[in-house]
C-alpha cells in the first residue's frame, strides 16, 4: 500500500510505484475503496472463499496491477488464476524449495533486481546449462513458484524474457519442448496471472534456432509471439534492454547471472521465502462449489476440454 515490503533483489523505487499506478490512474485512497470491495465480493463466492483467507492485501494489490486497475477486472482475474492454478496441478500445486535443491545443475533461471526504464518490465533470465539434465516440466514448476513468491513483493507493468541458448549445441533440445506443456504454461501465465509479456529475447542462438523458435510460438498467444527476437550480438539487445539493469554476462553493469542466482538461493531457504511458497499452494478453487457446466460455459468452450490436455 503507502510502502511495499523490501525485498533485497527486486530493487522498486518510490517514483517506479508512482509511474505503474499513475499508469493505471490509481491513487492510494482508489486502491484501498477497490480492495475492500474486492475482499469483500470473495467473501461472498463460495468457490473462492477458503482461498481468499491465504490473499493478503499486499497480494491482493498485485493481482489488481493485473487487472488494469480495474475492480471488475481483477474480480476476473483472481477467479481465473485460482481457477487456472487447481486445473495445473502439475505446475502449480505441492512445490516446495526442497524440491528444486538441484535445479540450478541444469538451468540457471534469475530475476534480475531492476525493473527496466523503458517500460518498468522485470528482466529474467534463463541459461540452459546441461541439456542432459534439462526437464521442462521442473523448470516450469520452478518459475511459477518464483513467480508466485515474488507477487509479495513486485511492482511492474510487464515482464521480458532473455531466453540463452549457449549451451544447446545438439538438435535434440527440440525434443525437451513439449509444446502442449508450453500452452499450458501460457494458460497459465497470460489468462491466469494477466502477465503481460514485453518481449522474448534469444542469445547466443545455435544455427537450428528456428526449430527452437517454432516450436516455442506454437505455445504462445501471436501477440506475443510476435514480440519474440533472436539476437545476433548483444549490442543487439541493449538497443531494446538498457545496459544498466543487465547483468556482466551481456555486457551490462550488474553483477553476473551466477553470483544472482546463488544470492536468490539463499533467499529461498529462509524460513519467510518457505512461508509465502507454502501459502501459495492453498491459492486454488474449490470446484465442488460451483457448477461444473458454469465453469466451462465461462473458461473453456466446451464441457471437460481443458482435464484433457495432457503431457507425455
Amino acid at each position: 500500500m503507502e510502502t511495499l515490503p523490501y525485498h533485497p533483489l527486486l530493487e522498486i523505487s518510490k517514483k517506479e510505484v508512482e509511474i505503474v499506478r499513475r499508469h493505471l490512474n490509481l491513487d492510494i485512497n482508489t486502491i484501498k475503496k477497490n480492495l475492500d470491495a474486492i475482499e469483500e465480493w470473495g467473501k461472498k463466492q463460495d468457490h473462492l472463499a477458503e482461498a481468499f483467507k491465504y490473499l493478503d492485501r499486499n497480494m491482493l494489490e498485485r493481482l489488481h496491477l493485473l487487472g488494469r486497475g480495474s475492480v471488475e477486472m481483477t474480480k476476473t482475474r483472481i477467479d481465473k488464476l485460482l481457477t487456472t492454478r487447481g486445473m495445473l496441478p502439475e505446475i502449480c500445486l505441492n512445490r516446495s524449495v526442497e524440491e528444486f535443491k538441484d535445479i540450478s545443475e541444469s538451468v540457471n533461471f534469475v530475476i534480475l533486481p531492476k525493473l527496466s526504464p523503458t517500460d518498468q518490465s522485470r528482466i529474467i533470465v534463463t541459461q540452459i546449462r546441461n541439456l542432459e539434465k534439462f526437464s521442462l516440466i521442473a523448470h516450469m514448476r520452478y518459475c511459477f513458484m518464483i513467480a508466485e513468491y515474488r507477487m509479495n513483493f513486485e511492482y511492474n507493468m510487464s515482464e521480458r524474457h532473455i531466453l540463452d541458448l549457449q549451451h544447446v549445441n545438439s538438435v535434440s533440445a527440440i525434443t525437451k519442448l513439449n509444446p502442449i506443456l508450453l500452452k499450458k504454461a501460457e494458460i497459465l501465465c497470460t489468462g491466469g496471472y494477466g502477465i503481460r509479456i514485453s518481449g522474448i529475447h534469444i542469445l547466443n542462438a545455435p544455427s537450428f534456432v528456428d526449430k527452437i523458435v517454432f516450436l516455442i510460438k506454437q505455445g504462445l498467444k501471436e501477440k506475443v509471439a510476435n514480440r519474440l527476437q533472436v539476437h545476433s550480438s548483444y549490442e543487439e539487445l541493449h538497443k531494446e534492454v538498457p545496459k544498466d539493469v543487465l547483468p556482466e554476462d551481456y555486457g551490462g553493469d550488474l553483477p553476473s547471472c551466477s553470483k544472482l542466482e546463488e544470492q536468490w538461493q539463499s533467499i529461498l531457504k529462509t524460513e519467510e521465502a518457505q512461508n509465502l511458497i507454502g501459502i501459495c499452494n492453498k491459492l486454488v478453487a474449490d470446484e465442488t462449489k460451483r457448477s461444473a457446466f458454469k465453469f466451462n460455459e465461462e473458461y473453456l468452450g466446451m464441457p471437460g476440454s481443458f482435464r484433457k490436455l495432457t503431457v507425455d
